[in-house]
């Protein structure tokens, strides 16, 4: 069978769903059809929107999307990543969810995902946390679950409606959040009678206020990594929204949003992933202006452009041969572990004498030291250390400290100088 042939089938079956819900209502079944024809392109469109927000690599990675419907994500990332999986309750729409090489589709419940803890890399959730029907109680466990799955670094890309946002977009209609269920549901069957032979009653759908979402978000462990349910910090919001961003300083800044969108990580994490937030990238900063790459295990100066691995204090070899960077006194990084790794390898050289340390980050602000080295002059070293804590899945900071600085011999140069650093990474013990 042609792929035509597949997609004529497919139209075909929709259209045979869609009149089992709809009967002979030609304009309800044109209107929820054309939804279903049309979710590649708007998960497309979404998955563009969250590309401009944050770094988002998918090659090798594991992908979970809960509430996949008919499976238009699926086939935009499938091809990209290492591992995909589309979960949805509602077996009516899920049949027509193609499974390929790449990707499959399962049904299940949110709030109990049939996966082990720390599995996926990102998780899609569009729009799903305000189907669930049992409410707050089922909203906390369903982020609490995507919380149990997510890896220590992983990202989840979450969407749902504002209810305070007076137009509501399941029903069309303005409202009907705002009215006992019984009298919405009379509001809605006499201008949108479709929605009722969907869901029964509008109860069905449990719109969040955004006390609520943050009470669901305090009780996972998630955070979103900008000031706001919007993807954006509040100066940014203010800059974009001069009015409605007073209230952000208000602390008001959850309430004038059609829909919260952004990107959660753990509450732990978040500090190091807001690094794969996107901005403008300056050399000075140290970060590099293209050819972004996701965090790995390893920086190679000599091989890779990094930036959102480097923390502070390191410097740009400017008009330098490639393949080192300088240290200030002090600099940071990330590196990606997962599995063993429990060492740390740092490779570098000192023009003078000098004395390094290698610290670790416990957990946030916490640091061990795990070695140090003292330099003589002109010395290339070679160091590895071991972790002597079990450090989990996930990003681990590294920090390195020098005891001495020192300036170049070009009069215009003050940066103050540590060591060359040429490369540092997690390794195996020999």
């Amino acid at each position: 069978m042609t792929r035509s042939q597949r997609n004529l089938v497919r139209r075909g079956s929709l259209e045979d769903q869609a009149r089992q819900i709809f009967g002979e209502d030609s304009e309800a079944i044109g209107r929820w059809v054309e939804y279903w024809r049309l979710s590649r392109e708007r998960n497309r469109e979404l998955l563009q929107s969250f590309e401009k927000v944050a770094l988002v690599r998918f090659e090798g990675k594991r992908i979970l999307d809960i509430g996949c419907g008919t499976g238009g994500l699926g086939e935009i990332v499938a091809d990209q990543s290492g591992f995909y999986v589309g979960a949805d309750y509602n077996l009516h729409v899920l049949q027509f969810a193609q499974p390929d090489t790449g990707r499959s589709y399962l049904q299940c419940n949110g709030i109990r995902l049939p996966f082990r803890e720390k599995l996926f890399d990102y998780i899609f959730a569009f729009d799903v946390i305000e189907h669930l029907q049992g409410g707050l109680p089922e909203q906390k466990a369903f982020l609490a679950e995507i919380a149990r799955v997510l890896k220590p670094s992983g990202l989840a890309f979450f969407t749902t409606p504002n209810y305070w946002y007076p137009f509501d977009g399941h029903t069309r209609l303005y409202g009907p959040q705002f009215l006992p269920t019984r009298l919405a549901d009379i509001y809605i069957r006499r201008l949108n009678p479709g929605f009722i032979k969907e869901h029964n009653t509008f109860d069905e759908i449990q719109l969040m206020t955004p006390g609520d979402l943050k009470e669901c978000l305090r009780h996972s462990g998630l955070v979103f990594l900008h000031d706001l349910p919007c993807s954006l910090d509040k100066s940014e919001f203010a800059r974009h929204n001069p009015v409605r961003g007073i209230l952000a300083y208000l602390g008001l800044g959850w309430y004038p949003h059609a829909e919260f969108w952004g990107v959660l990580a753990h509450r732990d994490s978040a500090g190091f992933l807001r690094r794969k937030l996107r901005k403008e990238w300056f050399y000075e900063q140290n970060q590099p202006s293209s050819d972004l790459r996701d965090f790995g295990s390893a920086i190679d100066f000599g091989r890779d452009a990094f930036g959102y691995q480097l923390g502070h204090g390191w410097y740009w070899h400017e008009t330098e041969p490639h393949g080192y960077r300088w240290t200030s006194g002090e600099v940071t990084c990330y590196l990606q572990k997962s599995g063993g790794s429990p060492c740390v390898r740092l490779r570098g050289f000192t023009p003078v004498p000098n004395h390094v340390v290698v610290s670790v980050a416990r957990k946030p602000g916490v640091w061990v030291k795990i070695g140090e080295h003292f330099c003589g002059t002109e010395e290339e070293f070679d160091l590895v250390y071991l972790i002597p804590f079990e450090a989990v899945d996930g990003l681990v900071e590294v920090k390195l400290t020098c005891d001495k600085t020192h300036r170049s011999d070009v009069p215009e140069d003050r940066r103050e100088l540590g060591v060359m650093v040429f490369s540092v990474a997690l390794t195996e013990p020999d």
